[in-house]
C-alpha cells in the first residue's frame, strides 16, 4: 500500500539539468565621483584633529566644548559577573551601588554618579606624572634635611 511507483521518464519528478535563458539584461553603468581627500576638506579635517575622547564617559569632545558639567560617569570599579559578556550580565558600580542591566549592548544604564569636566588620556599622564614628581622631592626633602645622603 505504501509503495508508489517510480516516475517515468517524462516525468516532472526526474530531476533533468534545467536549461535556464534568463532574461539578457545589462548592468546599468554606474559612475563614482572622485573620493574627496580628508586633507582638502579643512572643516572636517579640523573637526578630527581637534576630537579627544574623555577616559571617564568615553565619548568624543573637543576643547572648546568642555566644562564643568560635560562629563557624567562612573568613578569607582565595578563588581560584575560577567561570564559571557551578553546582554542579560550585571553590572554593579561600587561607587554608588547602581546596577547595569546587559554589557554588549546595554539594556537598562546606570545613571551616573558623578559630574565633571572631560579628561583626555594626555591630561591624566599628564597629571601622574606630576604627583610622581611630587612625591619625589617630599622623599628626598626629608633625607636631605637630616643630612643623610642615600646610598
Amino acid at each position: 500500500d505504501d509503495i508508489r511507483p517510480m516516475p517515468g521518464p517524462g516525468s516532472a519528478f526526474v530531476s533533468r539539468p534545467a536549461k535556464f535563458k534568463g532574461p539578457q539584461v545589462e548592468a546599468p553603468l554606474v559612475k563614482h565621483e572622485e573620493a574627496k581627500d580628508i586633507v582638502e576638506d579643512d572643516a572636517q579635517m579640523e573637526r578630527l584633529m581637534n576630537t579627544i575622547r574623555c577616559i571617564r564617559c568615553t565619548q568624543l569632545y573637543r576643547e572648546d566644548e568642555n566644562h564643568d558639567e560635560a562629563c557624567a560617569y562612573h568613578p569607582g570599579p565595578t563588581q560584575t559577573g560577567l561570564r559571557n559578556q551578553n546582554h542579560l550580565d550585571r553590572v554593579q558600580y561600587l561607587c554608588c551601588g547602581a546596577v547595569q542591566i546587559g554589557f554588549q549592548p546595554i539594556l537598562l544604564a546606570a545613571e551616573p554618579c558623578k559630574v565633571g569636566r572631560h579628561v583626555s588620556q594626555e591630561e591624566k599622564t599628564k597629571q601622574l606624572e606630576e604627583k610622581k614628581a611630587q612625591r619625589a622631592t617630599m622623599q628626598n626633602e626629608p633625607a636631605n634635611s637630616r643630612g643623610r645622603t642615600r646610598r
